[in-house]
């Protein structure tokens, strides 16, 4: 075996522990979920985790939002245990000269672009969330929704998988992580935006070494949501309607300003130590996206 066919084939096995590591987050997050609700409706006859009827409305959402955060840490504290990777494999540290201003506009870009795809297909991204008006409740759900996903996905997904074929992951690696990353998504437009934002984002970690533009993405994104539901239900929806316009007016514009210099000052993605093609020649990874692919048409026909 060449030196090059043996670095391929430890690429390969690497990417299989990204998809033993989605298989572990949907693991932790079917038992936390089933655990809750449970233990709920031993609580209170007839409640869910989906609606903890009888808890109190900020209990309820301390609730769910510990099974997010479980879910989460889980398998990420499990697989940092194991893996022992440093803070640059992890991408915990600051992004390279100029990273922030250039890749945060683009994953924004990504995902506005995503969305209006999936809108144009006929798949909305997702339900309309229901949030309280204020106080506590609003707050624990902002955390649920809004901080939590944001540093916990970008940690899990972008950061310990993904690091784990740092150095040389390049345009496979954040490919390697998208695919699973949209299948444990519950709709098809929801997969789509998970996917193309996704992958950006772990282009983003690609160029900079860290994971900070991907987070500031995906906390905007999520903030803008947030933003829009509430003002859809407790203040005017035209303005709800101006800002989701001027969002998906305004990010591509600036995600296509930001590549055009990241291509000008050659901030782009180091190469990839394999071609994409490598996934498919890795049988962990492979098993586990069918795994994830039929969960993910499971719960799209509304069987699981």
């Amino acid at each position: 075996m060449s030196v090059e066919q043996a670095a391929q084939a430890r690429y390969a096995r690497r990417a299989g522990l990204i998809g033993l590591g989605a298989l572990g987050y949907l693991a932790a997050s079917l038992a936390l979920q089933l655990a809750a609700g449970l233990a709920l409706r031993a609580a209170f006859p007839g409640a869910t985790l989906a609606n903890p009827a009888g808890l109190g409305h900020s209990a309820g959402l301390i609730v769910q939002l510990a099974v997010t955060a479980g879910s989460l840490a889980i398998p990420a504290g499990l697989l940092i245990l194991v893996l022992r990777p440093g803070r640059a494999r992890l991408g915990l540290v600051p992004p390279a000269p100029g990273g922030m201003a250039l890749w945060t506009p683009m994953a924004l870009g990504a995902a506005m672009l995503a969305n209006l795809l999936a809108g144009a297909l006929g798949m909305g991204a997702g339900q309309q969330l229901e949030l309280p008006r204020a106080g506590a409740p609003l707050f624990w759900a902002f955390l649920q929704i809004c901080l939590v996903p944001a540093l916990g996905e970008e940690l899990l997904f972008r950061g310990v998988l993904q690091g784990t074929l740092r150095p040389g992951g390049g345009v496979t690696a954040a490919l390697a992580v998208a695919v699973p990353f949209a299948l444990l998504h519950s709709r098809p437009g929801q997969a789509i935006v998970a996917l193309l934002t996704g992958w950006v984002m772990g282009l983003a970690v690609e160029a900079t070494g860290s994971l900070a533009p991907a987070v500031a993405a995906h906390l905007t994104n999520n903030l803008l949501a947030f933003a829009a539901a509430w003002l859809l239900q407790y203040s005017s929806p035209e303005l709800a309607g101006g800002v989701q316009l001027a969002a998906a007016i305004a990010f591509p514009v600036w995600g296509a300003a930001a590549l055009r210099r990241a291509v000008r000052r050659r901030m782009l993605v180091p190469k990839s130590a394999a071609g994409p093609m490598i996934l498919l020649q890795s049988p962990v990874w492979l098993a586990a996206m069918l795994t994830l692919g039929g969960v993910f048409a499971a719960r799209c026909a509304g069987i699981f």
